[in-house]
């Protein structure tokens, strides 16, 4: 049996089992820990949790069905409409693009300065690598020094790596706001628990791309359009790299064009951020951003919606 209740700060509807009565539970949309009523009456069936009240909210992922859309930019599938899934779950499903540019442009606009700032110090850090190690370059082949070289070698290694790590913070920054989560400048440093899988997955996703391309370009863009959801996997769910690629492909394959439709969206965007003397990518970059958290979240099933906004009828597991 399960407790179904609403949250009292943004009015989401949770749904805990009975065994769960008088502790507390996180609310997936806004972070609030929430009191967990007694159980008054059996309501609909919740998964056994064991021993851990919240166990049987811990798994990442829910058994994937795919989801049909009316999406002009989504691929053909069939089936049944699959209903939205609470953020740790995963149901691949057709993204619609409309929904998920309007999504992402109401999610962006509460938290633009948030997204601004933590781009402007992601620019600031690579800027300032690039800068210190143009310099020590130069001294290097003025002076011929070797050490120079290798000096400015170590510097290139640790910019790529600042990138890899503070890139994490950002996805996150992206994900919380498409969540429409509380956001803070401090979640870009926060990505070390996943730095290493990102890392070798990144590297795993690069010789893919890398080997696609060699073979006419045409497999490494049909590679790139299928795979790139893996980043937030193993960001968001901290899959392992083999699972990122295997959920990826799972969730890509039902929505290639739309992906189409998003790197072109992307490449626009772009143009104007930089038509706007450059300035304008301060904003265009972090609310790309956002778009592709959105469009990764639509994909793998997830609905999030504004805070008091919740879906009728359907409750939203508490973790």
């Amino acid at each position: 049996m399960a407790i179904q209740f609403n949250c009292s700060s943004c009015n989401a509807v949770l749904r805990v089992s009975d065994e769960s009565a008088g502790k507390s539970a996180r609310c997936p949309t806004c972070q609030s820990v929430q009191p967990i009523p007694a159980a008054s009456a059996p309501t609909t069936p919740a998964p056994a949790s064991g021993e851990d009240p919240f166990g049987a909210f811990k798994s990442d992922f829910n058994d994937p069905a795919a989801a049909p859309s009316s999406n002009p930019y989504a691929s053909p599938v069939s089936g049944g409409t699959a209903p939205a899934v609470a953020s740790g779950g995963y149901q691949p499903t057709a993204a619609d693009f409309g929904e998920v540019f309007s999504h992402s442009w109401q999610a962006f606009k509460p938290n633009v300065w948030i997204l601004v700032g933590a781009t402007v110090i992601v620019f600031g850090l690579s800027f300032a690598f690039s800068f210190v190690g143009g310099i020590i370059n130069a001294v290097a082949e003025q002076n011929n020094q070797t050490e120079l070289f290798l000096v400015s070698g170590l510097i290139s290694l640790l910019s790529n790596l600042v990138n890899i790590f503070v890139g994490i913070g950002m996805a996150r920054i992206c994900l919380a706001a498409a969540r429409f989560q509380p956001t803070s400048i401090g979640m870009l440093f926060g990505g070390g628990d996943v730095f290493l899988p990102v890392l070798g997955a990144s590297i795993l996703f690069g010789i893919g791309l890398v080997f696609g391309f060699l073979l006419l370009i045409i497999p490494g863009l049909i590679f790139l359009l299928l795979m790139w959801p893996y980043y937030y996997f193993v960001v968001d769910r901290q899959c392992g790299a083999i699972e990122s690629f295997s959920r990826a492909f799972a969730v890509g394959k039902l929505n290639w064009l739309t992906s189409i439709v998003l790197a072109v969206a992307a490449m626009v965007i772009s143009l104007a951020g930089l038509l706007a003397l450059g300035i304008g990518l301060l904003f265009t970059g972090p609310f790309i951003g956002v778009l592709a958290a959105t469009t990764y979240l639509m994909m793998k099933g997830e609905r999030p919606m504004q805070p008091g906004m919740g879906q009728p009828g359907v409750g939203q597991p508490a973790f």
